[in-house]
């Protein structure tokens, strides 16, 4: 249960569970919650959907006339199911209606209401209405078990309910910020699309159809950055294929012309072993590009609000991050599980270093706000939604071209930022790459060591995902 916290009773039967920042409460449907409810024993009978009936312990009995039963993650209408309460030698009592999950996996995201709440001999018929919030992880499809209980106080009776769920028809999207190394600057000739190799497309692996990274002619102001005709081209998603901030042009049979690799593909193929839905990569990374003013960089910088401080840039590569995202969710109508980002290099120094935490921490909530809402609700847009949010460390590389295993003192500023900021921000997450060196079989990318190689990226994307799943269940 991702956003389990602490659960208590209530009267009416029902369940209080404190999850994180929020209170929700569910009737009665997560009796195993952390051990302080008592679970439910009894067999679950066999896997077909549908009501496992009990024998009653007295005068009534409760059925449900309904099977095949199946949940769908996100449907607003939920599943209903009728019940109804047949009643032996006079038994005029009346009698509550309950229901809780068999255990606390079965009873996560899961709300439920009953038509009826009491029965009497008057009208012994129900139905209860249950409904699966989309959770904070992909789900997978599988089976759940639900106790349907009626008591009168004395006498009770219980049938036991499996259900199939069926996951959100929707697919996961993942937004990938920051600078050269989210690019990807593997090297020249180091990608293996062909069939078989590390970095082959997948047909459930798609991509926005982003525009390349050119601040002469197409990303020049403000306008640019947030212009949907400057973003993508069409088709507006396509297969993923590395380099994926290059665009796709599908009148080209070969796909894209250009070699080297990032981590999102990794990143994604080690995602897929998790969902049984599509995933839509949004690139949106651009090399040297910082918080803080930079000649030798792009147009646009990463700062989230507009401020004073002359040492900052502007907001430009927030806001196409936030746009390309919103594109991405207008689409496809997936549903934002995670952003991915590694930046750093270009704030490594003693002007931008010491702002480097505040910026970043800024960015993470401003993102998680600004970003439209889709289909889990405007409700998880709040500066500490479970929307992972993972940092990665920089290369500590060293060959001919350079040694980068010891940071300097401002770059030490930067590297314990991203160190730091998973212990004090909610759902953030850390991928350490302190090892991808090419004493350890891990060869440096383009230019210097500053840049990760192809082994080290698809490396890395495995690494992104194990830290996103960790964040997530924070």
């Amino acid at each position: 249960m991702d956003r389990l916290g602490a659960c208590f009773i209530q009267p009416m039967n029902s369940v209080i569970c404190n999850f994180k920042n929020n209170r929700l409460t569910l009737p009665a449907l997560a009796i195993t919650c952390v051990g302080l409810l008592s679970a439910c024993t009894g067999s679950s009978g066999g896997d077909d959907a549908g009501p496992i009936d009990t024998p009653p312990t007295g005068d009534f009995e409760l059925r449900t006339l309904q099977r095949d039963l199946v949940l769908v993650e996100g449907d607003p209408a939920g599943l209903s199911i009728p019940l109804a309460l047949s009643r032996q030698n006079g038994h005029d009592r009346p009698v509550e209606l309950s229901i809780s999950g068999v255990s606390a996996d079965d009873a996560a995201f899961v709300s439920s209401r009953f038509t009826q709440l009491t029965l009497t001999p008057n009208s012994d018929e129900s139905q209860i209405v249950l409904s699966l919030a989309i959770a904070d992880k992909p789900l997978l499809p599988q089976q759940r078990d639900f106790i349907i209980s009626a008591s009168d106080g004395v006498d009770h009776d219980d049938t036991v309910v499996r259900l199939s769920v069926q996951p959100v028809d929707a697919p996961d999207i993942y937004l990938l910020v920051g600078q050269s190394n989210m690019v990807g600057f593997s090297g020249e000739g180091t990608r293996q699309a062909y069939p078989g190799g590390a970095d082959q497309t997948n047909p459930r692996i798609k991509q926005l159809n982003v525009t390349e990274n050119d601040g002469e002619n197409r990303f020049v102001d403000a306008f640019d950055f947030t212009s949907t005709a400057r973003n993508i081209m069409p088709p507006s998603l396509t297969v993923a294929e590395d380099p994926l901030h290059i665009p796709r042009d599908d009148t080209r049979q070969s796909g894209k012309d250009l070699e080297y690799i990032g981590l999102g593909l990794s990143f994604a193929k080690e995602a897929l072993n998790h969902t049984s839905r599509d995933i839509v990569l949004v690139p949106a990374a651009w090399s040297g590009s910082s918080f803080c003013t930079n000649d030798q960089g792009p147009a646009g910088h990463w700062n989230s609000q507009a401020g004073t401080n002359p040492n900052l840039g502007n907001t430009w590569l927030f806001d196409r991050a936030v746009t390309r995202a919103n594109l991405a969710i207008d689409q496809t109508g997936g549903v934002l599980r995670g952003i991915l980002w590694h930046q750093g290099e270009s704030d490594a120094n003693d002007r931008c270093a010491p702002l480097y935490q505040a910026n970043l921490e800024r960015l993470i909530k401003q993102m998680r706000l600004n970003i439209k809402a889709d289909r889990r609700g405007s409700d998880l847009r709040r500066a500490d939604s479970n929307i992972p949010f993972i940092i990665g460390t920089m290369s500590r590389g060293s060959d001919e071209r350079g040694d980068l295993s010891n940071f300097l003192p401002s770059k030490q500023l930067i590297d314990l930022a991203h160190r730091n900021l998973p212990n004090q921000l909610s759902s953030v997450g850390l991928s350490n790459h302190d090892d991808l060196v090419p004493a350890n079989g891990y060869p440096c990318g383009n230019s210097t060591c500053v840049h990760f190689g192809a082994s080290a990226l698809r490396e890395m994307g495995k690494r992104y995902h194990q830290a996103l799943l960790r964040a997530a269940a924070q």
